[in-house]
């Protein structure tokens, strides 16, 4: 073969090429988000085209600092329906004292309770330590009692957030259910136009259900439109962790107004965005995040079309620009990086320049995309179909990735191939079902489970 380039030379284009943040290093040092993209294929067989999966890494400086975080504007909406009675209600009002626990004294806070009717039990006010005990105090006297109006829960609890939502806070709120929307709006869509408009607002929503009688596709919906956090809950004791580590994001704040944009250059094109989705708008692809937390990297995931290139050349296949908005500034930052993709005539140079990180995270949000069609045959009662979507992702993955070698696609595949013969025996019980759904959206979102 001609024109081999020196196996010196390929092994520190590849070194710069997985790693490269070279236009970004010297502005990142003052910077409180640190910005990274990277090919899950950086080398590529020259003279032809291949697809790519470029993974652009979002991850806030974990800063202790003296500086006064933003304070919280925190609204929680609990289901207080019948079936809430007993150790589920008790489990919940200790969540709610966990969460509002952990607010200071600069903080808002809010509590809605309903049934087929809502109560505001808890006005906005300052959590401060007397405020707080009057709040316990009240919690402590809910009972469980008729229907579930989530819907007019929700609107109540942004009425309550919208009286001090443009004084510098972070707006988050909490919906807790463990039943079916029966009173009032009911369907997917309505949830999922309200948390958009919500979201609009810069007020982030959560959702926890608990058991196994909650509508996930409501409470998944809402809070991907909501651009929070869901939650699957079986056992009623896990309520005060996870209400402790969704609040624990609130107070660690980052940075707001993500915005993420992808340009290709040199002919490259964008195909689709994986997991967490963009808005495509010809050349251009777009992400957006509201806010992101100290310590915990984001993800976004996209597939480029790579042209032919010759044999060692070294090319900019896109350009990534960040910006968002530092807590505790008005100004938005920006941050430019470069993603450039090498050609090679030697498959050995393909394989030690392939980042495995990305891979996996590649893998991981095609099973949760396999997952999300496998609900939707199970639901119309083809299991057929369902299990034939989970099996091909089987294929996808040895596809993309079966050059790294068996070891690195054999878990996963075995693990989809059992799911697949689960579904196509038995179809999708309820609570697998609650777990694809929570499963996925966790995935496609980074989100880190408590």
């Amino acid at each position: 073969m001609k024109n081999r380039i020196p196996r010196t030379l390929l092994t520190l284009v590849a070194a710069l090429v997985c790693g490269f943040t070279a236009p970004a290093t010297a502005k990142q040092a003052t910077e409180i988000l640190h910005i990274d993209a990277a090919l899950d294929r950086p080398v590529v067989p020259a003279n032809q085209m291949e697809d790519v999966v470029v993974q652009i890494t979002i991850r806030p400086e974990l800063v202790h600092s003296d500086r006064e975080r933003p304070p919280v504007n925190l609204s929680l909406v609990l289901d207080r329906s019948g079936s809430m009675s007993g150790e589920k209600m008790e489990q919940a009002i200790q969540a709610a004292e966990v969460a509002v626990g952990r607010l200071g004294s600069r903080d808002m806070v809010s509590i809605i309770i309903y049934d087929d009717q809502v109560d505001t039990l808890v006005s906005s006010q300052l959590a401060t330590r007397e405020g707080l005990a009057s709040i316990k105090s009240k919690l402590r006297r809910i009972t469980a009692r008729g229907n579930t109006a989530i819907y007019a829960g929700l609107n109540q609890a942004a009425a309550e957030l919208r009286r001090h939502q443009d004084n510098g806070y972070i707006n988050r709120m909490i919906l807790l259910s463990d039943g079916l929307a029966n009173h009032g709006p009911s369907q997917v869509s309505d949830f999922r136009a309200l948390g958009r408009a919500l979201a609009g607002e810069d007020i982030v929503i959560s959702t926890i259900g608990l058991g196994l009688g909650f509508n996930e596709d409501i409470m998944t919906t809402l809070a991907e439109a909501g651009q929070g956090n869901t939650y699957f809950v079986e056992n009623a004791d896990d309520l005060p962790r996870i209400f402790a580590g969704e609040l624990g994001d609130a107070l660690n704040v980052a940075a707001t107004n993500i915005e993420i944009i992808v340009r290709p250059c040199g002919g490259a094109r964008i195909i689709k965005s994986l997991g967490r989705e963009a808005e495509l708008d010809g050349d251009l692809a777009r992400f957006r995040m509201p806010q992101v937390y100290n310590g915990l990297e984001k993800l976004a995931l996209l597939e480029v079309r790579a042209p032919k290139g010759s044999v060692g050349a070294i090319n900019d296949l896109i350009e990534v620009e960040v910006n968002y908005i530092a807590v505790g500034e008005s100004r938005t930052r920006s941050q430019q990086i470069s993603v450039p993709i090498t050609y090679t005539d030697e498959v050995e140079h393909v394989v030690a320049a392939a980042r495995k990180d990305v891979a996996q995270n590649v893998m991981d949000n095609r099973v949760a995309e396999a997952k999300e069609e496998a609900i939707a045959y199970a639901d119309a009662g083809d299991r057929d179909e369902a299990a034939k979507r989970l099996r091909g992702v089987v294929g996808q993955i040895s596809a993309d990735y079966g050059f790294l070698g068996d070891d690195f696609v054999a878990e996963p595949s075995a693990v989809m191939e059992s799911e697949a013969d689960q579904v196509e025996a038995e179809g999708l019980s309820n609570e697998k079902r609650k777990s694809y759904r929570a499963d996925s959206y966790q995935s496609r979102n980074q989100q880190s489970v408590q």
